[in-house]
């Protein structure tokens, strides 16, 4: 299967977003260094307190010589918030800041815990900036799946953190867009972190920023989907608001971190799903590093 073509102006444009919030000096800085070295694509800026940026591009580890440090990183983090931090809060407690266009800057420091409870983060020491990108049939082995089967399939979908899920469901709801016969289905982008960077037509229902269990209810009660697409399941509650909302008659597609199907299946936030037999398949994701082709395990749950 191969990994097939990025669209190269829409990747463009999404970096210059990206670039365009940052700090002038820096920002001068990156695209200095970018102009000196073509790469075919950038995923990741990891922005590190008292050290060098570091680039993810061409899927290998670029250090470069640009140094930051510690006023730079405030610097970054109010110019991400768009000069509000405190508009951020939530996100910023929970590990992330919204940046706009699917863009999502992760960071992390110092927690600041109450009640046994993270309730803010200070002495920000690296931010991650992770490019969104839509690869042209990502999700062509989903899709086929899923069309053969009338789009009759729950699916949960794993991988180690980075290798591709969110591009793949970025295709897919391109992908659904088109299918024939028409199919009615529901975004759940808690994150809002892919549609947004998705230019071209979408027919969807999209929800943006709901809790996920929420979302689900909303969608399944107003909307009538045949399918929904679902962002990552990160936390018990989360999955506990997906259970408490899936109506038997909705199929449901939804990502989840795990580096092997047995370590799917052991992971304690998703045992009652699992338990409930919300899911009829697990699909793996898997790819070599560096290389730029993803392979597929498909295992039936149920």
């Amino acid at each position: 299967m191969k990994y097939n073509i990025i669209y190269k102006e829409e990747l463009d444009k999404t970096l210059s977003f990206v670039l365009s919030k940052l700090p002038i000096t820096l920002k001068n800085e990156i695209s200095v260094f970018l102009e000196h070295h073509r790469f075919k694509s950038i995923n990741e800026i990891r922005i590190h307190r008292n050290s060098n940026i570091m680039l993810i591009a061409d899927s290998l580890n670029i250090l470069t010589d640009i140094y930051v440090n510690e006023d730079t990183i405030d610097s970054c983090i109010d110019s991400l918030c768009g000069g509000s931090v405190y508009a951020h809060f939530r996100t910023i407690k929970e590990g992330y800041i919204s940046v706009g266009k699917g863009v999502r800057a992760g960071i992390c420091g110092k927690a600041c815990i109450e009640n046994g409870e993270i309730c803010g983060v200070s002495d920000i020491t690296s931010i991650n900036i992770r490019i969104p990108q839509h690869i042209q049939n990502a999700s062509s082995y989903l899709y086929n799946f899923l069309k053969n089967n009338g789009f009759f399939s729950s699916i949960i979908i794993y991988s180690a953190p980075g290798v591709g899920k969110t591009t793949i469901l970025r295709d897919l709801i391109y992908k659904l867009s088109y299918a024939y016969p028409p199919i009615r289905y529901a975004v759940i982008d808690s994150r809002d972190e892919i549609t947004a960077s998705i230019e071209e037509k979408i027919n969807a229902d999209i929800f943006i920023s709901y809790p996920k269990g929420t979302a689900i209810e909303l969608a399944t009660k107003s909307m009538t989907p045949q399918l929904i697409v679902c962002d990552e399941i990160s936390s018990i509650e989360e999955a506990n608001d997906v259970l408490n909302s899936v109506n038997s008659g909705v199929k449901l597609i939804a990502t989840a971190h795990a580096n092997s199907f047995n370590e799917l299946i052991e992971k304690n936030i998703l045992n009652r799903l699992f338990e409930n037999k919300v899911f009829d398949y697990a699909l793996g994701v898997s790819r070599e590093y560096g290389e730029k082709r993803y392979k597929f395990e498909l295992t039936k749950l149920k």
